[in-house]
């Protein structure tokens, strides 16, 4: 018996560079084998500045996941946690119109100076078609 499916995991990531600022990335699409978005994660480069800064709206194709000014702190996992742990389970989100949206707010927080900036990385565990 053949699978007709595997687990995947697609990274988005964009720059922070100014303070107190919201971000918008353009252009995110899931593949078009997707099937269902599964879980997902937030990670940084530098997981203090995301823990303490970042709130977000993300939209999953065409459906509101987390409302704006959701906390970047409930979607992280420290690396104590098993890989596949680390997610946020989703149950099966259907792809929709296969886009992600993300708004992305930056506010400051004196135990995070945003200095050089930071990249946010955004990991869907997705199932698609084989």
């Amino acid at each position: 018996m053949q699978k007709e499916s595997r687990e995947i995991r697609k990274v988005f990531t964009f720059s922070v560079n100014e303070a107190n600022k919201s971000y918008s990335p353009l252009n995110w699409e899931l593949n078009k084998k997707t099937i269902a978005v599964r879980a997902i994660q937030l990670s940084s480069d530098y997981p203090d500045k995301l823990y303490y800064r970042g709130a977000q709206r993300i939209e999953i194709g065409g459906d509101e996941i987390f409302p704006e000014g959701f906390d970047s702190k409930f979607l992280m996992s420290s690396v104590s946690v098993g890989p596949h742990e680390r997610f946020f389970q989703l149950g099966d989100v259907l792809p929709g119109d296969l886009s992600v949206k993300l708004r992305y707010e930056d506010k400051d927080h004196q135990r995070a100076p945003i200095e050089s900036g930071y990249q946010v990385k955004v990991i869907l565990l997705i199932e698609e078609r084989i």
